[in-house]
C-alpha cells in the first residue's frame, strides 16, 4: 500500500512524532469521480479532514484497556485536528456549555460476546470522551448515550442510567412496544420513503456526537460514520435494498434532523471487524487500536472501508468492492462529504 509519509509538531508536545499523513487504502480503493466539499464542517479548509491516531499497547489479548493510553490517543487526534491547539479549544469550537449532547454508540450485534472483556472499549471510549469534554467545561450530566433500544445495552458493559445528574444511557425504544409516536418523530421523507427519528436526537439532543465502530457488513459493504444512522430511525428494514441505497444510507444521513446536530465523529477503533459483519464473531475481530476523527463522515466512512480491505488483504480474503459500499459515494454525491482520497486531509500518528 502506498503512504504519503511526513513529520508534524504537535504543539501540546515538545518534540516531534513521526506521523504518516497519506491515503489508506489508496491501492485498495481505487479512484471515484466524485468531488464535493464537506458541506458541514465548523472549519475552513480545503480538504476534509480525517485524523488517526493508533498505539500497539492500547488494548491487550483479552480486550482490557489502558484508560492512560487512551486518553492520550484522543487528545493527540483532537489536538492534531484541531491544528494543533488543545482539545478543550476544540470542544468549545464545537459545542456550547448548555448543549445537550447525544453520542450515537453501535451496539448492534454483541450476543457473541456480550459480558466478555471484548465490550470493554465501549465503557472505556465512552468514559474517555466525557472526561476530555468535561476539562473542557461540557459537563456529564448534559451527555446521552443512546443507539435503538434498550436491549442492544445488554451485554456491552453499558448500564441503562436515567438518574438525574449523571451522564445518561437509553436506547430510544425501552421496549418493543413502546408509543412509536412518543419515541420517534413524525414520519419525515427520505428518498421515495418515509421514516421517522429517534426523539432522542431531534428533542432531547442539541448537538450530536456519532461514535461508530468498524465493522463490515454484508450488504453495504461496511458499517461505519454513515450507517451507524440506521440505529436512528425506527423502520432500517425498508432501507436494506440495493445495498442499503436508493434510498438507504446516503438518503438518511442528508435529513435535516441529523446534519444539522452532528457535530463531530469519533470512531471507536480500538477493535475492529473485518467478516462477517455486522455482527461480532470472534473469529474475524482484531484489536486495531485506533481512534479516528472527523466531521465528515463520507471521508472518514471512506478512510474506514480502506482499513477493512487492507485487513482482508493481509488475511488472503476478498476485497469489499466499491459496488457494495457504493453508499459512501452516493453520499458524497448528495453532498454529505468528500469520498476522493486526493481530497482528504489524513493524518496517521503512531504512538507506540
Amino acid at each position: 500500500m502506498k503512504n504519503n509519509k511526513t513529520n508534524f509538531e504537535k504543539s501540546r508536545r515538545d518534540f516531534l512524532k513521526k506521523t504518516s499523513a497519506g491515503l489508506i487504502g489508496a491501492a485498495l480503493l481505487g479512484n471515484i469521480p466524485v468531488s464535493l466539499a464537506n458541506s458541514f464542517s465548523p472549519f475552513e479548509t480545503l480538504k476534509s479532514k480525517v485524523v488517526l491516531v493508533r498505539h500497539s499497547k492500547v488494548v491487550d489479548q483479552e480486550g482490557n484497556v489502558n484508560l492512560e493510553i487512551l486518553a492520550e490517543m484522543l487528545e493527540t487526534a483532537l489536538t492534531s485536528f484541531n491544528n494543533g491547539k488543545n482539545s478543550a479549544d476544540l470542544w468549545n469550537k464545537l459545542f456550547i456549555p448548555k448543549d445537550i449532547i447525544g453520542i450515537k454508540v453501535n451496539l448492534l450485534g454483541l450476543n457473541s460476546i456480550a459480558g466478555s472483556s471484548s465490550v470493554k472499549h465501549y465503557a472505556a471510549m465512552i468514559d474517555t470522551v466525557l472526561r476530555s469534554a468535561g476539562n473542557a467545561g461540557l459537563i456529564s450530566e448534559n451527555f446521552i448515550v443512546w443507539d435503538r433500544n434498550n436491549d442492544e445495552f445488554n451485554g456491552s458493559g453499558l448500564r441503562i442510567q436515567k438518574e438525574i445528574g449523571k451522564t445518561k444511557y437509553y436506547g430510544t425504544l425501552a421496549t418493543k412496544n413502546d408509543d412509536i409516536d412518543a419515541v420517534f418523530s413524525a414520519e419525515v421523507k427520505a428518498g421515495e420513503k418515509f421514516t421517522r427519528i429517534s426523539k432522542i436526537l431531534t428533542e432531547s439532543c442539541t448537538a450530536l456526537i456519532n461514535m461508530p465502530v468498524i465493522k463490515d457488513h454484508g450488504l453495504a459493504g461496511i458499517t461505519g460514520a454513515l450507517k451507524n444512522h440506521y440505529g436512528t430511525i425506527n423502520n432500517p428494514r425498508d432501507f436494506h435494498s440495493n445495498n442499503c441505497t436508493t434510498p438507504g444510507i446516503p438518503e438518511i444521513n442528508a435529513l435535516h434532523q441529523i446534519r444539522s446536530k452532528q457535530k463531530l465523529i469519533i470512531v471507536d477503533a480500538l477493535i475492529a471487524l473485518f467478516n462477517g459483519g455486522p455482527r461480532w464473531n470472534r473469529d474475524y475481530m482484531w484489536n486495531y487500536g485506533g481512534i479516528l476523527v472527523s466531521t465528515d463522515p463520507v471521508a472518514i466512512d471512506r478512510i474506514m472501508f480502506g482499513i477493512i480491505n487492507e485487513k482482508r488483504q493481509a488475511e488472503g480474503m476478498n476485497l469489499i468492492s466499491e459496488n457494495t459500499a457504493k453508499h459512501i459515494n452516493l453520499s458524497a454525491g448528495l453532498k454529505l462529504g468528500t469520498d476522493v482520497l486526493s481530497e482528504i486531509d489524513f493524518q496517521k500518528i503512531e504512538l507506540g
